[in-house]
């Protein structure tokens, strides 16, 4: 068995010096596969509520994010409440697939779905006939890109999972029979280069 490849991205930061991250792949996975803007990446604001869709669309994705919910909080037993952190959970549609439908990503919102370090329930939906379908749910994470490549024609997705200022995880998602599936895991360590010297970010 191959061993694991150890990443060395440097990106150019605002201050002096650079911030490098060691990325550590748990999978083999070439350095190109992974594209990710440590600037830009992109935690949703937007909730279902706010979101612009219509009245029947609206239903369905929120019975399919109460669906979820339920999964993962068997003592939520309310309907209501169920439907309300359905309402709440933020989402972004955009077509992952370019078949002119916007799929759902989807974070959950609030204490209940989020941990302490800022990861929420992360799941990805598809327009099937009436209902949403489910495409990924794999954790919680912090923050994602969507990647200019695809998979089976459904661009990639990298999510992040935030473990302290200084370390990430990030996972890349790649469409395969009929779901996202995790290709690879990366552990990002952020430090500061200063000439010879290399130092956490948080020193």
């Amino acid at each position: 068995m191959r061993a694991c490849e150890t990443l060395l991205f440097t990106l150019r930061a605002t201050f002096k010096g650079c911030i490098c991250a060691v990325l550590f792949a748990s999978f083999i996975i070439a350095a190109e596969d992974l594209q990710w803007g440590w600037r830009q990446p992109e935690e949703l604001r937007q909730t279902l509520r706010q979101a612009k869709v219509n009245k029947t669309e609206r239903a369905a994705i929120v019975k399919a994010i109460a669906y979820q919910i339920k999964l993962e909080m068997p003592d939520v037993d309310s309907g209501q409440q169920l439907e309300d952190m359905a309402l709440n959970t933020r989402v972004k549609l955009v077509d992952l697939n370019g078949d002119g439908t916007s799929e759902v990503i989807a974070q959950g919102a609030g204490l209940d779905a989020c941990s302490p370090t800022g990861n929420c329930s992360f799941w990805v939906f598809q327009k099937s006939h009436s209902s949403f379908r489910l495409l990924f749910s794999g954790g919680a994470f912090q923050t994602f890109q969507i990647q200019r490549s695809k998979s089976n024609g459904f661009r990639d997705i990298v999510v992040e999972m935030h473990g302290s200022a200084t370390e990430s995880t990030l996972r890349l998602l790649r469409y395969s029979e009929g779901k996202y599936h995790e290709e690879g895991c990366y552990d990002a360590n952020w430090s500061v280069l200063e000439g010879d010297v290399v130092r956490d970010l948080k020193e």
